[in-house]
């Protein structure tokens, strides 16, 4: 079919008048486009048409792999901030732990300074630190509120401890305030202010290392995480890596390929702008000739002929000269 197309695209005009020297020029122009379609051709033209599916195929895959990577790099970094977060969440909580048993050792300083001395002035630390208790603990109830069910079943308990040990030192304050000192220390002798505060110690560190516990695993899931992001990253770039050089090389390629076509172009425009330039200076001649021949023969008739011609034709071998010499 192409080679249809490309010989009906040079057959000449049957309306004009023919003659051997265009039959001649119709004939090395089939000729020409026939040496196109020639079976080492034909097979360059197939792997051409491959190598530049390839190249596309590999620009796909070098867009493709570039947005691979920026997902798994998207990803990992998500995954790297949850983990940190949760990490930074687990030493809060640490922190609030560390606050809650200063907050219950200062009352208890408090405390025994009022209870020793009657002095007003302890009561001012006491009543700081309850107030920094509270909100010590409405922190700790909001950090846990994600956390296990063990966890916040701990941080209820803490805090029912350690409302009742402040329930029991407001009790003995109230007494010295009222000039019971004996039954103050009564209460303060029972020891169960110490036996709340033993246990509020045990509960805080089995909450504490809950949470110690849950930081190693953060710290642990953020190593692995951060290495796989790592192995994930050396790959991509690798492989993304390679791909870049290969369309490199295949632009490279195409572009001396391109460069290549373009000088076979010339060259083949050269050597057919040289043929035309030899098939018009044959025709020329030929057809200077066929004029000297047609003149010649018009001035021999018009010699034997001539009295017996009009006017008009004796002008015309005349004429035949002027378009000769144009």
């Amino acid at each position: 079919m192409r080679i249809a197309v490309a010989v009906e695209s040079i057959r000449p005009d049957t309306t004009l008048l023919s003659h051997p020297y265009v039959d001649c020029l119709y004939a090395l122009r089939l000729m020409s486009v026939l040496a196109d379609f020639t079976p080492a051709r034909c097979e360059r033209f197939m792997t051409n048409t491959l190598r530049e599916i390839a190249l596309r195929v590999t620009m796909a895959v070098l867009c493709g792999l570039i947005a691979l990577n920026a997902y798994l790099f998207l990803k990992n970094l998500k995954l790297i901030q949850r983990a940190t977060t949760q990490r930074v969440e687990a030493s809060a909580v640490q922190a609030d732990i560390s606050n809650v048993l200063r907050d219950l050792q200062d009352m208890e300083t408090g405390q025994r300074g009022y209870l020793l001395t009657a002095d007003p002035s302890y009561l001012t630390p006491y009543n700081e630190a309850n107030r920094r208790l509270q909100a010590h603990f409405g922190d700790l109830r909001s950090r846990l509120a994600e956390n296990a069910s063990q966890d916040r079943s701990l941080e209820a308990a803490l805090e029912s401890l350690a409302d009742s040990r402040i329930a029991e030192m407001d009790e003995t304050i109230r007494l010295r305030e009222l000039g019971y000192r004996h039954r103050a220390f009564q209460i303060v002798s029972s020891n169960r202010g110490k036996e709340l505060m033993d246990q509020a110690r045990t509960t805080l560190d089995a909450l504490s290392s809950a949470q110690s516990r849950n930081a190693a695993r953060y710290d642990r899931e953020m190593r692995e995480r951060m290495a796989r992001a790592i192995k994930q990253f050396v790959f991509t770039s690798c492989l993304l890596l390679g791909v870049t050089v290969a369309t490199l090389l295949a632009f490279d390629w195409y572009r001396k390929r391109l460069e290549a076509k373009c000088a076979r172009h010339a060259e083949s425009l050269q050597a057919t702008s040289r043929q035309l330039e030899q098939f018009t200076s044959t025709v020329s001649h030929d057809v200077r000739a066929l004029v000297r021949n047609m003149r010649g023969n018009a001035n021999a008739l018009l010699e034997v002929y001539g009295a017996s011609c009009p006017a008009r034709a004796r002008t015309r071998p005349n004429a035949l000269r002027v378009k000769q010499n144009r």
